[in-house]
């Protein structure tokens, strides 16, 4: 962050509430979730709605935090600018570069989702081509300026919205009409502990890493905030509405899921959603959902790059990555980061077709630890945050997150029990163990190589950083924000 970032903090951007909502659903709501959380429905049974609502509440901490850091500092790089801020150069050194490398790896499956799709309809081309077109067309869609990003992203995650709320429609309508297989087979397992826990609490363990994965990427919304209006009217009442919606959303979708289909009967490789609509007779549901899971992966990719390349844009600004990458375009747009993103986007495009099953094996087990590490840190950023501002400037805190500090403390409990029980999650300890490689990588370069090397820039921006916890807010915008 350099002296010149006041007048980002403003808001320069063109992003609304809707805009940063949909921003958030386009970042949570993946391909992964309409294709693999039946594979958590299968390991939990119906206690999955319960892991639903554990991980909503870790969720409710996570956003409402950084609705509040966000809210009174909307800089450039989101969740790493608040962790240098509270927890050290180092942490925020090791958050933005785990959160970019993740992102991109996170790119590269949702690419691959998205041409396996449209390879069914145009069988003639090759999958190297239709996933180079897709890169191209969503990296031409980020150079263009804020306003033009946010309608594109509005319109892919209304389709994902729609999907979720029309499969919950005819669901319960079904269900009303007597299709209530699913809520027999519930009644069917004996006890009502057994009822609810069919496969213990060793399958709800196990189905929680994959509960977390349908939760990651939230934290992309922070990095939106410097482009909205107005942030700290609309970063509160945007992450708020996001929070509801989610919630809403996943427990009454898998809630209909679980009443109108066996949670037994469900099989890997096909979109739970679909067995389940095939279960009541409509057969259509593979052509709807097939372009449902295509504009998911596309929103999610669009989302990421958004996101990965403003986390890029914010190491170079704070001198932990090559000054150029932090050069912009006319329009505001980081080009030279957002162009170094893709070219690794093709990359690891290229690792996951010449290693299909064991890239995306490491790419999900390492992007949901850095999910769960990116909470903790988002978690204790806000106890520091918070206290931090209150001795300095408490004028800033022009929003006060509700729940304070429990939900803080709900959110590093649970992501920690979610880590500790990532090896009953089958097949994602190889995951696991990248991650955690690429956590103890990222620090060791920083201790042994820029720790006592640091470039001018970041000295720059941790000053920028002291003066803006001095800086007083105008009387007119003080009274208006309170």
């Amino acid at each position: 962050m350099t002296a010149d970032c006041s007048c980002e903090r403003q808001g320069r951007g063109g992003l609304g509430v809707v805009d940063l909502v949909m921003i958030g659903f386009g970042s949570v709501i993946g391909a992964g979730l309409f294709v693999a959380s039946g594979l958590a429905v299968r390991q939990a049974g119906p206690a999955v709605l319960l892991g639903f609502a554990v991980g909503g509440i870790g969720l409710t901490g996570v956003l409402f935090g950084l609705a509040e850091m966000a809210a009174a500092d909307p800089a450039p790089g989101g969740l790493r600018h608040y962790a240098a801020k509270t927890l050290g150069p180092w942490m925020g050194f090791t958050v933005g570069w785990m959160y970019w490398t993740s992102g991109v790896l996170t790119m590269s499956s949702e690419v691959t989702a998205a041409a396996l799709v449209a390879h069914v309809w145009l069988p003639a081309l090759p999958l190297w081509a239709l996933s180079l077109f897709f890169s191209v067309a969503v990296t031409a869609i980020n150079f263009m300026d804020v306003r033009g990003y946010g309608k594109v992203e509005t319109a892919l995650s209304l389709i994902k919205v729609a999907a979720l709320v029309g499969f919950i429609g005819v669901g319960l309508s079904f269900f009303v009409r007597g299709a209530d297989s699913g809520l027999a087979a519930i009644r069917a397992g004996g006890s009502d502990i057994v009822k609810i826990f069919p496969t213990g609490l060793r399958g709800l363990a196990a189905s929680m890493l994959m509960v977390m994965f349908s939760y990651a990427g939230v934290q992309t919304v922070a990095m939106a905030a410097p482009d909205t209006v107005d942030p700290p009217q609309i970063v509160p009442r945007g992450l708020t509405l996001l929070t509801l919606g989610i919630l809403g959303l996943y427990l009454f979708s898998f809630g209909t899921l679980l009443l109108i289909h066996p949670w037994n009967e469900l099989t890997s490789g096909v979109s739970p959603f679909v067995q389940a609509l095939r279960g009541i007779g409509l057969t259509w549901a593979d052509s709807v959902f097939s372009l449902i899971i295509l504009s998911a992966a596309l929103s999610s990719l669009n989302s990421n790059l958004y996101s990965v390349s403003r986390m890029l844009f914010a190491l170079a600004r704070d001198g932990d990555a090559p000054r150029v990458l932090a050069r912009q375009t006319k329009g505001g747009v980081p080009g030279w980061a957002l162009a170094a993103s893709s070219l690794m986007l093709g990359a690891a495009v290229l690792l996951a077709y010449l290693l299909p099953h064991q890239a995306y094996v490491l790419v999900t087990g390492a992007s949901g630890f850095i999910s769960m590490f990116n909470w903790l840190v988002a978690a204790l950023c806000h106890l520091r945050f918070r206290r931090q501002l209150l001795r300095t400037n408490p004028a800033r805190l022009v929003y006060r997150a509700w729940g304070y500090p429990y939900l803080s403390f709900a959110t590093i409990a649970i992501t920690g029990a979610v880590l500790l029980t990532t090896p009953l999650a089958p097949g994602q300890l190889p995951g696991l163990i990248v991650g955690v490689t690429q956590f103890c990588l990222i620090n060791g370069i920083y201790w042994l190589f820029l720790r006592s090397n640091r470039l001018p820039a970041s000295k720059r921006g941790r000053a920028a950083a002291a003066k803006f916890d001095r800086e007083e807010l105008p009387g007119d915008d003080r009274l208006r924000l309170r």
